[in-house]
């Protein structure tokens, strides 16, 4: 237990040296990359939320990659004295001991190439004979942070505009002021309301603030795609009261194969949380034109979150849209039902919530955090036939360290969870380098037509996508907010570097799958993703302008 103590000791050091940094980041910061990527590799040693056999479970049985030094859950063996652990990675093996088959290979980690490796852990007796069968793990051992990196070629702002002019250019935006009924499935992902109408609104918000050459017609854009949203939302009196629907479609439009798919599975289903989407595109439009019908219907949606929250803090993933019934035993992740709460309650002084905000942190923190169940709960992929950890998600945990560290005070106990979760999400989800092997990843296509750094979204979709590439960004900006941490905010700069890296520099398209380009149908351009690429993009202009 010697190795776990010091590494317990070791990671609270750094914590509490980083934390201590906090209130330095006066002015444009300079990176000394020798220095970072020496503490990269220091902290790489330090497993993630380590797993503790019957406290704390194991998140990752079904893991494929680590950049941080990982610990498995391997079983004792009868009559064992000591544990030998064998490495074996291009042709060489590292060796150690340790006293239960539990521990991290922080010992021999940043010795061991990157590519494919083989653990096997030998049980020993006293007289150092093996015990018992040898018990294995094959995984990769991925790429690490080592800057610095290719920069971004343009402005953090420029690239925004571009980006925002790109959708307001095209069918997604201007298929909102054609004739005939709207929205035009012109661009077939208007199949999903919350989500696209949501996206198109805040996009088109954004660019009215950014350039008001663009403002009259971006409004008119926002305010056909909110008033949509309001229309086919449901009544007062309805089983979910003003939640405007997950799913769309129109009689004789022929859509895309998989997104007929998902329409067939769902005719009758709505996503519990996706109405969050659409709440924050309202009030995105009521900060911009002060209009209070957006406010008032934000805001109702809010509180039916709230009236229909069960008594442990819980809401179901998917739900009947006619009668409200969960259709799954499973209950979704609700960092983006808090953060509107949070919304309300910081900017507009909206009272009532704080009973919801209250028990919704206590699930939270009993049934994710402690955890680190971080499964995936997406509208085009089912949650019903995945086991714990089978499909984790990069995309809970960053919203979880949104939420928290947006607080007015978060606490030491809030951010050090935070930190945490951070390194999970680039532990498991962020490529820094191309794998050495393609078969070392399951969408081997991804990693190797695109330069990386690029985040991918979740297990079962092991795609560079630019929404997650951001949300990652996103999350150590928190950091670095909260804490002064500069390798923080180098990564973050890093993976929004490559953001604007893969945006066109004639239309400004910035793809969602990072493999594509401003060719593919407009349908295969995600809206909403592309938003959170501008808000991000503008965040780290903020932060490194110090503003």
């Amino acid at each position: 237990m010697k190795s776990r103590l010091f590494l317990t000791i070791g990671g609270a050091l750094i914590c509490a040296l980083v934390v201590s940094c906090h209130g330095q980041k006066a002015g444009v910061p300079e990176f000394d990359y020798e220095s970072l990527n020496a503490q990269a590799a220091l902290e790489y040693l330090q497993p993630v939320h380590p797993g503790v056999r019957g406290e704390v479970p194991f998140w990752n049985p079904y893991s494929f990659k680590f950049i941080y030094a990982p610990a498995f859950d391997l079983d004792d063996v009868e009559g064992a004295d000591c544990y030998q652990y064998t490495v074996t990675a291009a042709d060489k093996q590292f060796t150690f001991l340790r006293s239960t088959p539990r521990e991290a290979l922080s010992p021999v980690w940043n010795e061991i190439p990157v590519g494919p490796v083989q653990l096997t852990v030998q049980a020993m007796n006293d007289d150092g004979e093996p015990v018992g069968e040898p018990q294995s793990r094959k995984f990769e051992r991925d790429n690490p942070f080592y800057g610095p990196y290719d920069p971004a070629p343009r402005s953090y702002r420029e690239a925004a505009v571009m980006a925002a002019e790109f959708i307001h250019n095209s069918p997604v935006a201007q298929g909102w002021l054609g004739s005939g009924e709207l929205p035009s499935l012109r661009y077939e992902l208007n199949c999903y309301p919350n989500k696209i109408w949501g996206g198109t609104i805040q996009i088109e918000c954004a660019l009215a603030r950014l350039k008001p050459e663009y403002e009259e017609e971006a409004l008119k854009v926002a305010h056909a795609a909110a008033d949509a949203l309001i229309s086919h939302s449901q009544p007062a009196d309805g089983a979910l009261p003003y939640f405007p629907p997950t799913y769309y479609s129109r009689e004789g439009v022929e859509y895309i194969w998989y997104i007929q798919r998902v329409i067939d599975r769902n005719r009758d289903y709505t996503m519990f949380a996706d109405a969050v989407m659409a709440a924050n595109a309202l009030l995105d439009l009521y900060d911009t034109t002060s209009e209070q019908k957006y406010f008032d219907h934000a805001l109702h949606i809010a509180q039916t979150y709230r009236d229909l929250q069960a008594e442990d803090g819980s809401w179901p993933v998917k739900v009947n849209w006619n009668t409200g019934e969960s259709i799954t035993p499973a209950r979704c992740m609700p960092t983006s039902i808090l953060q509107l709460a949070q919304r309300l309650h910081d900017r507009y002084g909206v009272k009532g919530f704080e009973k919801m905000i209250a028990t919704t942190e206590d699930w939270l923190w009993k049934n994710t955090i402690s955890n680190f169940n971080f499964n995936g709960q997406f509208e085009d992929v089912t949650v019903t036939d995945k086991a714990s950890y089978q499909n984790l998600t990069n995309c809970i945990a960053v919203d979880c360290i949104d939420y928290f560290l947006n607080k007015p005070k978060p606490s030491k106990k809030e951010i050090a969870a935070c930190m945490e979760m951070a390194r999970f999400a680039e532990d498991q989800f962020t490529r820094w380098h191309s794998p050495v092997e393609e078969d070392a990843d399951a969408d081997a296509d991804a990693g190797e037509s695109f330069s990386t750094p690029f985040v991918f979204e979740q297990y079962s979709f092991q795609c560079p996508i630019d929404a997650s590439t951001v949300g990652v960004a996103n999350a150590w900006m928190n950091i670095y907010e909260a804490t002064g941490d500069l390798l923080s905010l180098a990564k973050a700069k890093t993976l929004v570097d490559s953001i604007v890296k893969i945006q066109d520099p004639d239309c400004g398209c910035i793809p969602t799958s990072l493999y594509q380009d401003a060719s593919v149908d407009i349908s295969e351009h995600w809206v909403n993703c592309t938003y959170s690429s501008i808000k991000k993009l503008l965040r780290l202009d903020s932060i490194l302008s110090n503003d």
